[in-house]
């Protein structure tokens, strides 16, 4: 059964996560661990809040836990995915993304993660900050042509698209894709980066798996009346 408290500290770090304050998110979600430390759910939030931070090695550690606690949840291979991804580790992030997909070959983050590292049929690209073959950022293609489009109907990211300079840095990335790196440090850039990436806040919103209802008690049988019993003229009289 699901801790009404966990699940308030939870949304707490959702909100925050959503707005882009990773640091409150992780310190959110660290107090519902201390509650509820085997919450798969709780490690693999933090784990992309980490990504948000750039603590990358702190986001791998989160999703192993996820992994170990809920080996057959393919968003856990995600999160792997990603932190690793990040780390630079491409051979590892493939791994895990693949075994995510065996797992749920729907699940989209596995699914765009192992697209930005197999551009060119399994070749690596350069990573986040590197430039892979030919001088091209592998990230490049999240902020494609329809990233605009993208952001546009997406409900959290396209009030920006009322301010100037977020459209303006968006143009730029997507003319050089090595300016990424630049920009990161805005929070509405980490953000949109982190939706397109598939670690959008949405992937929060996974509630508690409901526990199986318990098999009702047998019925216990009253107790059956006992048969009067012949009183003695002495018994009779005591009562």
């Amino acid at each position: 059964m699901s801790n009404p408290e966990v699940e308030e500290l939870k949304s707490k770090g959702n909100a925050a996560f959503q707005a882009g304050k990773n640091e409150e998110a992780v310190n959110w979600f660290t107090t519902a661990i201390k509650i509820d430390p085997t919450n798969h759910i709780l490690y693999s939030n933090r784990s992309a809040a980490y990504c948000g931070l750039e603590r990358y090695q702190a986001a791998l550690d989160d999703a192993n836990k996820t992994i170990e606690i809920k080996p057959d949840w393919a968003k856990g291979y995600a999160r792997k995915g990603a932190a690793l991804h990040f780390k630079k580790d491409f051979k590892g992030a493939i791994e895990a993304y693949k075994k995510g997909l065996e797992l749920d070959p729907n699940n989209d983050a596995c699914k765009k993660g192992l697209a930005e590292l197999q551009p060119r049929g399994g070749g690596f690209g350069g990573g986040f900050g590197g430039a892979g073959a030919g001088g091209e950022n592998p990230f490049g293609k999240i902020f494609g042509p329809d990233a605009l489009v993208k952001i546009k109907l997406n409900p959290k990211l396209a009030p920006y698209l009322d301010e100037p300079d977020y459209v303006n840095m968006i143009k730029m990335i997507q003319a050089n894709p090595q300016s990424l790196n630049m920009f990161l440090q805005d929070k509405r850039i980490m953000q949109t980066f982190a939706t397109l990436c598939g670690l959008n806040a949405g992937d929060f919103e996974e509630e508690a798996e409901t526990p199986k209802p318990r098999p009702p008690s047998p019925k216990k049988e009253a107790p059956k009346p006992q048969p009067a019993k012949n009183l003695t003229p002495e018994e009779q009289a005591k009562k």
